[in-house]
Parts: C-alpha cells; structure tokens; sequence
C-alpha cells in the first residue's frame, strides 16, 4: 500500500509491519539514515527503527535503493501536543549528542544542505515550472538570509540535530511521538530542527533558542521548501506546498532588494 510518493517512494509491505522506503540515483542520505537510526535505537531514542525482520543496510539494486522500517499505522488528523513534542525533541537530541565520533565525524552541516538550494534556485531548467520573476525572489531572500544565518549561528554552538522534523517527519506510537527520516541528519543550530516546528513547539524552549536566529531559520526553510517542491511540482501534494511557501515569502519579502543575483 503507497503511503506517500515525494522524494522517496514510502509503501507498507502489508501484511507485514513494515515500511519499504525507496530512492532513485545516489542516495547517499539512505546510508547515513540506517545508521544513525540504529544507533539511536540502542540508545533509547525516540525515534522508529529499522525492521527487524531485514537487515539493517540499503538495499540496492538496477538504480533503486531499499530501507526497511517498523510500520506503526497513524490515527486520522493526528494532534500530537507541543508538550510532547518539545518533550520528544529534546530526547532526541540528547540521544544524538551520544552518537559514535565515528558517524559524527561524517555527518554534514546544515549549510551544505542550504548550498545545494542556492545551486537549486541558480538553474533555472530545473525550476521550468516556477515563473522566473518569482524564482528571482527566491535568490533575492536566499542571499539575504545566507548571509544573515552565517552571521548569527556560531559553529561553536552546533550540535547533531534531525535537520527536517516537520509534521510528516513525526509518527504517534503507542501514544507518544517518534522521529522518522534520517537522511538530514547534520550538524547544526538546534533553531533549525524548531524552524521545521510550530511556533509553539518552539516557544516551550523558548528560553534556550536565539529568537532571531530562529526567525531567520523559518524563513530559510520556507525557501529550501518552496524550492525542492517547485522542482518537482507534479509529484504528490509537492504543488500545494510550493504555492502556500512562495506565497508566505512573497508577501513577507515583496520588497527584498531588486535585480539579479546570478
């Protein structure tokens, strides 16, 4: 049964419990997910982990890549509380601050994630589908907002992080939320695991975060999702959220400089 189809395929093998997550091209992210998810696991974290019934590698075969997950099926229109998951999150990271020195040490920083959005919004064959004044816009405020993020958030302050735990990142088992989708896990702000959040997820640590880094966080991943999702428009419900973040970033930054930036 498909579960989703964005970036990945993700379909339940029924009747067994469990997830098939499957990639096209490199995937080089599915590699680090299954480890750092297994490490997770052994550490407590709450998190979903491989299934047991496979071995816990990719799978690769003719340019397809294979990850098998615990299935734990979600109730309908899900309401997990911010308590819980201000509660999960910190688990989480306490969890990564524990990871082996030998995964850390591979682990990418967040910005190299953002570098690939800049490369992104510079090719315009890619974005065939997003009008090019507004893709114009984008650089605009991605510039901006590079140089604003460089400026606020100090190496020194970085930790691991999830790096992409938005709603659809987060499952509800046995009553209390888990974190999925490793691939983004990177070394970074923890402002940009809570960018991903709601405002009021990230206001019950609101006095551990730098607010304007924060702000600057949202708005940065409002651009990388309005970018990822224009670039691949057709696939899912990518068109919807292409639309609804273009729009916040239009009305937000109408007046965000002028001219080129390529």
């Amino acid at each position: 049964m498909l579960l989703r189809s964005t970036n990945n395929v993700v379909a339940w093998l029924s009747p067994l419990m469990v997830v098939a997550k499957i990639g096209v091209g490199p995937k080089l992210g599915f590699h680090t997910e299954v480890a750092v998810a297994s490490e997770l696991e052994a550490l407590g974290g709450p998190i979903v982990p491989p299934a047991p019934e496979f071995p816990a590698i990719v799978h690769s075969q003719d340019g397809f890549h294979v990850t098998f997950w615990r299935y734990y099926p979600q109730p309908p229109d899900v309401d997990i509380p911010c308590d819980q998951l201000t509660t999960a999150l910190r688990g989480l990271h306490a969890a990564c601050a524990q990871l082996s020195a030998e995964l850390r040490v591979g682990l990418p920083s967040y910005l190299e994630e953002l570098q690939s959005v800049s490369e992104l919004l510079r090719d315009a064959t890619r974005l065939s589908a997003l009008p090019e004044r507004d893709r114009r816009l984008l650089i605009r405020v991605f510039d901006q907002l590079w140089q604003q993020v460089q400026a606020s958030s100090p190496s020194s302050t970085h930790a691991v992080i999830h790096g992409s735990p938005h709603p659809y990142n987060v499952l509800l088992v046995d009553g209390m939320p888990r974190f999925i989708d490793f691939e983004t896990t990177c070394i970074g702000p923890i402002e940009w695991d809570l960018a991903h959040m709601s405002p009021d997820t990230a206001r019950n640590v609101a006095g551990e975060i730098d607010a304007h880094l924060l702000q600057i966080c949202r708005d940065l991943v409002r651009v990388k999702t309005a970018a990822w999702c224009w670039a691949d428009v057709h696939r899912g419900d990518l068109r919807y959220h292409a639309e609804v973040h273009l729009a916040h970033l239009k009305k937000t930054f109408a007046g965000a400089g002028s001219g080129g930036s390529e």
